[in-house]
């Protein structure tokens, strides 16, 4: 039985799983965020092999037959140039492959030959592909290359709305209920003061690290308060949909699939928990430009679809009954092992 190293590596996160060539999960493993313009190429490659060498001792797997690396930061043919030779030097597998983390959304969520996916991580990015071999994939370097949205983006916002609220220049928010005892402070100017310098006058202190993982956890605050029917947050959906959406057609026309029956699938981790707002939000708003597009949301982890990559590889034709394997061994691991995802 030969097996497939699958990794998926984001901003926050790098994960990466050890499969059959039926598509049967067999571990899982997990490191930081290892995107190398973040990290810079050594540790990026550091926590790609450590992500992956826990996948193979959970595993149980000493050899791996292909490996599929979908990587943030594979945007330019330079980052190209610099990764492929590092991740081969890492000799975890004698055939690799190298994409971006926004075609791990798309294999996760469909093999239509028509299909776009949208990633709103910590970041935002996108790729589209026709069943005429045609691709085309934003270039997600942020604000250089016309991006807003993401994980990172909407907790800035959100940051701004509680403080504008504060001080008048904006609407009351319920969001400043929700988001004031994250950071431990009573208003806008102690948050103010410790996003600035790291410590409020209560005592509370905030090292970079600690900033980023409650910045992190604010995007599903949005989606409370909206539900609870505040109009701030609600607006910020809206706005987020309609990037989404934006977004979305832009990649359809940019390989002629506006018109036809295409697949939109929608990952990353604003679209969790209780993201399916913002889901339904896109969708009717697609429903009314590309009415013959169907939106999803991957019932598996982005990096099932790296996996599939690496199938690819090899050769193996995946199928509706391959894609139920890897869903539901990945849902539910084999007692024993250690897979924390």
């Amino acid at each position: 039985m030969r097996h497939v190293l699958g990794v998926d590596g984001g901003a926050s996160k790098t994960l990466a799983v050890v499969a059959d060539e039926t598509g049967r999960i067999l571990g899982i493993g997990r490191a930081a965020g290892s995107n190398h313009q973040g990290v810079g190429l050594d540790e990026a490659m550091r926590r790609v092999a450590s992500a992956a060498r826990q996948a193979m001792q959970n595993a149980g797997v000493t050899a791996l037959d292909a490996a599929a690396f979908d990587l943030a930061g594979a945007d330019l043919p330079e980052d190209f140039a610099l990764l492929i030779p590092a991740l081969e030097a890492l000799k975890l597998a004698p055939r690799i492959g190298l994409d971006n983390d926004s075609v791990a959304i798309l294999r996760s969520g469909s093999d239509n030959p028509d299909r776009v996916a949208v990633g709103w991580g910590s970041g935002t990015n996108g790729v589209a592909r026709n069943a005429a071999g045609e691709t085309f994939r934003l270039a997600a370097l942020g604000w250089i290359s016309g991006d807003w949205g993401g994980g990172m983006e909407l907790a800035r916002e959100v940051v701004s709305l509680v403080v504008r609220a504060w001080d008048g220049r904006g609407e009351p928010t319920m969001l400043s209920d929700l988001v004031l005892p994250i950071f431990g402070v009573p208003d806008g100017e102690e948050l103010i003061a410790l996003l600035h310098t790291g410590e409020a006058s209560n005592g509370v202190t905030l090292s970079p690290e600690g900033r980023y993982r409650r910045l992190y956890s604010l995007p599903p605050l949005i989606f409370q308060a909206a539900a609870m029917g505040d109009g701030v947050a609600r607006e910020l959906v809206d706005r987020a949909a309609d990037e989404i959406t934006r977004t979305a057609l832009a990649l359809l026309g940019k390989v002629d699939l506006r018109d036809k029956e295409a697949d939109v699938v929608l990952g990353g981790s604003v679209f969790k928990g209780d993201g399916e707002m913002l889901t339904q939000a896109v969708r009717a708003q697609l429903a009314e430009y590309a009415p013959r597009a169907r939106v999803i949301r991957p019932e598996v982890e982005p990096v099932v679809g790296a996996m599939v990559g690496a199938l690819d590889i090899l050769g193996v034709t995946v199928n509706d009954e391959v894609r139920a394997r890897a869903r539901d061994s990945y849902a539910a691991p084999a007692a024993g092992e250690e897979m924390t995802a």
